[in-house]
């Protein structure tokens, strides 16, 4: 069984290349009958970075719109074979990629897989990026994956539902593969994660500027995932109070990162969770916004982000200073920065009980946004909240006491590294980000056996 690789771009990203080189490599080592197909959607740039690239296993197909989704959707009409795998055009995929991809697609009745991505590129902001494990698509609480993501994932064509493509009229370049992969599980067909496959290096520059845009751009699009598509679950409930508690130090809702032994790298890996959260809120509640026709909060972006990158800069120049320099290495580990890996006996302990937001992130917020209201809050609240009720229920995450379950039936009653910090908590049903925070959390007074601060 052959496969089609696919590679949605405008051909404005310098990575296209080297990705669509790192593409022909992987098909040509899973099948010589496998192929690479490029889809460039829109204007492409006068010079053609793909031009002499010789090899057989390339086709190229125009579309004029440019569209990421509608892209995939092209390919997935004019592939040769069924077995569709799709990346972007800023990874660099593994040798066995497609053999991997496609020898769990020939398992019966498999339609979709998903599979690890992991930032590459300089600096601590990617690899906080890698030790949250941001990049992959999260459990769907029965060991398989609740949607794709399109860095790395693939489909059997010849076994989609019908109808089911991605959606090129309510999304553009973020959210896209989520409401591909939810609606392809709404229709009864789960996504296998494949946890042991080697990751797909997604290239980033690792400036906090392009990574908290992207963020905003992922807010904006997860509110059309309920607004637009109704899927359950995805609407984010006390959004308006959760923003306005991060205008103020004296609330305690953030990641310490206890687990970190560095306390240079733990103070960054927090402002570095701030930021993202707070750019994935702004984008959130300005879609809601324009979606609510009520607008919810004012931005200055420039200064906001010219704040974050004031921030990202005092960040690296301490670690630099504790750490002798900033590795440049790529890495699935946080010994990207430095060789200190996680220690997860200091887990929920090591950091204080109470560690109040920091001052830099409520002065940020409160000078260059502006949450906007008639009447109190708690008007605000209830009004949001009617308009965010699912008509469907959404499945309940796993309780604290079930993650802590699971984090101590580890040997030693805790993970060994990552990759088993990963793996306890998918395996209860939450991903590594949002189940970290909630043990975190929930460990202030439960020290693990072992635990020191």
């Amino acid at each position: 069984m052959s496969v089609t690789v696919v590679v949605p771009t405008t051909l404005e990203r310098p990575t296209v290349r080297a990705t669509v080189e790192s593409a022909v490599a992987a098909a040509v080592a899973s099948d010589p009958r496998a192929e690479v197909l490029v889809v460039v959607n829109g204007t492409p740039p006068s010079s053609d970075p793909l031009a002499h690239l010789g090899s057989p296993h390339v086709r190229v197909i125009r579309i004029p719109r440019r569209s990421a989704p509608a892209a995939r959707n092209a390919a997935l009409d004019r592939a040769l074979h069924d077995t569709v795998l799709f990346t972007d055009d800023d990874c660099r995929l593994p040798p066995t990629w497609c053999t991997d991809l496609a020898a769990s697609l020939r398992a019966p009745g498999e339609v979709a897989v998903a599979a690890p991505v992991r930032a590459e590129g300089q600096g601590p902001l990617l690899a906080y990026m890698n030790h949250q494990r941001l990049f992959d698509a999260p459990p769907d609480g029965a060991g398989g994956a609740r949607y794709v993501v399109t860095a790395n994932c693939g489909v059997r064509r010849d076994r989609l539902p019908h109808g089911i493509r991605f959606d090129d009229v309510h999304f553009n370049n973020a959210a896209e593969d989520a409401d591909f992969g939810l609606r392809l599980r709404a229709a009864g067909h789960p996504i296998r994660w494949l946890a042991e496959a080697p990751p797909v290096a997604h290239r980033l520059s690792g400036a906090v500027a392009e990574i908290s845009r992207r963020w905003l751009r992922y807010g904006r699009a997860h509110v059309r995932l309920h607004t637009r598509k109704l899927h359950p679950g995805t609407a984010l409930g006390g959004v308006h109070r959760w923003y306005a508690a991060m205008r103020h130090e004296t609330e305690r809702i953030h990641r310490c990162f206890s687990e970190i032994p560095d306390p240079a790298l733990r103070e960054a890996f927090t402002a570095y969770d701030l930021i993202l959260g707070a750019s994935f809120l702004i984008g959130y509640l300005e879609e809601l916004g324009a979606e609510w026709g009520r607008p919810l909060i004012t931005v200055d972006h420039d200064k906001l982000t010219a704040g974050w990158e004031r921030v990202a800069m005092w960040q690296e120049e301490r670690l630099i200073q504790a750490t002798g320099a900033v590795s440049t290495a790529p890495s699935t580990e946080v010994s990207s920065v430095t060789p200190a890996a996680p220690d997860y006996r200091r887990f929920g302990v090591a950091a204080g009980r109470q560690l109040p937001v920091p001052e830099w992130c409520g002065d940020l917020l409160r000078s260059h946004t502006r949450l906007r209201h008639d009447g109190d809050d708690a008007v605000c609240e209830r009004d949001l909240a009617a308009f965010l009720r699912s008509p469907h229920p959404a499945t309940p995450g796993p309780t604290a006491e079930a993650l802590h379950r699971a984090w101590t039936s580890c040997p030693g009653g805790v993970p060994r590294d990552a990759d088993e910090a990963d793996a306890v908590l998918r395996g209860a049903g939450e991903c590594y980000r949002e189940g970290s925070s909630i043990l975190e959390a929930y460990l202030w007074q439960r020290p693990l056996p072992g635990s020191r601060a």
